[in-house]
């Protein structure tokens, strides 16, 4: 697996919170990160431009609190998204205020954005860019991300079409970076089948990722959480 040093042992599930539109914010990306799972959200759901300090500075507080009190638990690092296009006229004012805040993950959408790699990895964050094909997969390998999420057949937002079984295989053979899988994953047996692709992380969207986090944990044994034990350890199930 190709996880980087900043997961390795920071998260409860192998999984990655996806940003949503207008729904995340910090609430829920500190309760993602608290549960272990990496909590993520658009830049610019921060509305105005100003909030987007105000908000990562509270998750920044929070979670910095949560772990001195909670010495013992796994707490996931968060990650911003940035939407490159021309219509996003604060994606550079909003990254230097990533900068800022050293904010470990940057997740970019849509262009492979060189300047936000070097920006991110400037201060050591990590940037993983979403990918519909190879095609992309390559631009964005090209300008240095850390790794791939690839947006496959049944994923929301800007939607792939693509197998998952095609397009892991194909990237697999030639990325060395973290691969994250997206595309209709909604419980623990989706999880282990994309790692079993070849996937590092599952990427899936917050209902669906609360669900399937609590139902793995609090399930009686079996052979599917005896396996995904074995590559992200739980929490004793409670009671």
């Amino acid at each position: 697996m190709a996880l980087p040093t900043l997961l390795k042992d920071s998260l409860e599930l192998p999984v990655v919170g996806s940003p949503l539109f207008i729904v995340s914010g910090p609430e829920l990306v500190i309760a993602q990160c608290k549960a272990g799972v990496v909590g993520s959200f658009p830049a610019l759901n921060a509305r105005p431009v100003e909030k987007l300090d105000e908000w990562l500075s509270r998750i920044e507080d929070e979670l910095g609190e949560y772990r001195a009190l909670n010495p013992g638990k796994k707490v996931a690092p968060y990650a911003v998204n940035q939407i490159c296009h021309a219509s996003n006229d604060r994606l550079m004012q909003d990254m230097e205020t990533c900068v800022k805040h050293r904010v470990p993950i940057i997740i970019t959408s849509l262009r492979p954005p060189a300047e936000i790699v070097d920006a991110a990895h400037s201060y050591g964050g990590l940037v993983f860019h979403d990918v519909i094909n190879v095609k992309h997969a390559r631009k964005a390998a090209e300008q240095g991300v850390d790794g791939l999420i690839l947006v496959c057949a049944g994923a929301g937002g800007h939607a792939g079409t693509l197998s998952p079984f095609a397009l892991v295989r194909e990237v697999k053979q030639w990325f060395g970076g973290t691969i994250l899988l997206s595309g209709a994953i909604s419980d623990g047996f989706a999880i282990a089948s994309a790692l079993t692709l070849g996937a590092d992380l599952a990427y899936m969207s917050t209902p669906t990722c609360s669900r399937a986090c609590t139902a793995i944990i609090s399930a009686p044994p079996s052979p599917l959480r005896a396996w995904i034990r074995t590559i992200c350890p739980l929490p004793t199930r409670p009671g």
